[in-house]
């Protein structure tokens, strides 16, 4: 029978100060870790949240017109990851640090390919080292492999906050990625659901995704700071 690994989220839930997302009180699952716990919580509220700032996140402007690649690609931003075309005239409300404060800022969209980008964001506010990670999905293997945190598919099984990376064409290039948000069974045959940014250009909840799935190569924790 499948037994289901995941985190609780508490009802009663309070607003968080950072990101703009809502952080739930949690129940601890000896098979994920804490780190891994906080990767998650981001990236499931990023899709759940009740703020409208955060609601506008969820669904690109155009074509790859997003907020968490103007996030990173902020020029006025202390984590600038580099400025792809521009901004494409869309803007929401999120939190920036700079010269070590924290501001609640309005953030100009910028337009690229943007699955990594909501990777990365989680990373990043759950609290995980987050160098050498970027644009390119294909940057979290080498991320895992870099922080002795990969797992290939098969004789693994995922953990809540670990980044999924896909292979949609079979043809040994990475196409996508995604954050595990829990995960069903205790062995390799069972399957996990996950947010992933540019999921059909929306942050998707992608659910019942099988372990050993062609398209799925493997997974990479965060790893800490």
């Amino acid at each position: 029978m499948h037994i289901l690994k995941r985190v609780l989220i508490a009802a009663a839930a309070t607003a968080s100060a950072i990101a703009g997302f809502m952080v739930p009180s949690t129940a601890a699952n000896a098979a994920d870790t804490a780190l891994g716990t906080d990767v998650g919580n981001i990236a499931y509220d990023q899709f759940s949240s009740d703020s409208d700032d955060v609601k506008k996140r969820l669904t690109e402007h155009g074509a790859n017109c997003n907020f968490y690649t103007g996030f990173w690609a902020d020029p006025a931003n202390d984590r600038y990851d580099n400025n792809p075309t521009g901004t494409c005239g869309y803007s929401s409300k999120g939190y920036e640090y700079r010269n070590g404060t924290k501001s609640w800022v309005t953030v100009n969209y910028r337009a690229r390919a943007w699955c990594a980008d909501f990777a990365k964001f989680a990373f990043y506010w759950g609290g995980a080292k987050y160098t050498g990670l970027n644009a390119m999905a294909s940057s979290f293997k080498s991320y895992g492999q870099a922080n002795g945190t990969w797992h290939a598919k098969g004789s693994y099984v995922p953990k809540k906050g670990d980044a999924v990376v896909y292979d949609w064409e079979g043809d040994g290039v990475i196409d996508h990625v995604g954050i595990v948000t829990s995960f069903y069974d205790t062995n390799t045959d069972g399957t996990f659901n996950s947010v992933e940014g540019n999921r059909s250009n929306i942050v998707n909840h992608v659910m019942n995704t099988s372990n050993k799935a062609s398209s799925v190569v493997g997974y990479a924790s965060p790893a800490p700071k």
